[in-house]
C-alpha cells in the first residue's frame, strides 16, 4: 500500500452552482488543497501517495480516494479538483453501504465503515494527528506505507486505534506536506 492520507470532515457541502462559479465552501477548498498538496507538490504526480476525503459516521463513511498510482486526467488546480469531488459526491449519493466504485479517471468512491476500509486498505500502521503542537522531526521511524489520519472531529479521532499520535498542525494541508517532506528527505 502506498502512503495514504485520509482527511475526515464533519461537514462536506458541495453543489454544482458553487463549483461552476468557483465559489466553493471552505471544506471543498480545504479538500482540494489537500489533494493538490498530497499528489502534485513535487516534481510530478506522486504515484506512491493516495489521499482520501471522508465524511459521515465511522459505521457509514463516504470516502473519495485519489490514488496517485492509477489517477488519470486530474490536474492540480482547485476548480478541476472540485469538479471531480462534485462528480464523486453524486456517485456517493446513490451508492449503497458496503460498496465502492471506481470512476473512469481512477478516483475511487467508497461507502463503508472505517473498519471495512482498514481491512481493504490494510495499512502497515495507522497514525492519527493529535492536538499537541510539535514537529514531526521527532518521528524518524515512521512507516512510509502507513495510513495518516487528520480529523476535524476530536471524537472520531478517539475511535481510531493507532501506533501513536502525530503532531496536528492547524491545517490538514500542512500535515500532508510535513509527512511527505519527511519521507522526501529520507
Amino acid at each position: 500500500m502506498p502512503r495514504h492520507f485520509i482527511i475526515m470532515f464533519d461537514e462536506f457541502s458541495i453543489n454544482s452552482s458553487d463549483v461552476k462559479k468557483g465559489e466553493n465552501n471552505p471544506e471543498v477548498i480545504v479538500a482540494s488543497r489537500c489533494i493538490n498538496v498530497a499528489l502534485f507538490v513535487s516534481n510530478n504526480l506522486r504515484r506512491d501517495v493516495q489521499v482520501s476525503i471522508a465524511m459521515g459516521k465511522h459505521n457509514d463513511l463516504r470516502v473519495i480516494s485519489f490514488p496517485g498510482e492509477s489517477l488519470r486526467r486530474v490536474s492540480p488546480d482547485e476548480r478541476s479538483i472540485s469538479f471531480f469531488l462534485l462528480k464523486a459526491m453524486n456517485i456517493l449519493s446513490e451508492l449503497e453501504l458496503g460498496r465502492s466504485k471506481t470512476m473512469d479517471n481512477g478516483i475511487v468512491v467508497h461507502r463503508r465503515s472505517f473498519a471495512d476500509l482498514l481491512n481493504q486498505w490494510n495499512p502497515s500502521t495507522v497514525y492519527r494527528s493529535a492536538l499537541e503542537p510539535y514537529s514531526l522531526q521527532g518521528y524518524p521511524n515512521l512507516d512510509s506505507d502507513g495510513l495518516f489520519v487528520y480529523s476535524f472531529r476530536d471524537s472520531s479521532a478517539e475511535e481510531i486505534d493507532e501506533i501513536g499520535p502525530l503532531p496536528r498542525p492547524s491545517s490538514p494541508e500542512r500535515f500532508i506536506l510535513d509527512v511527505n517532506t519527511l519521507f522526501d528527505g529520507k
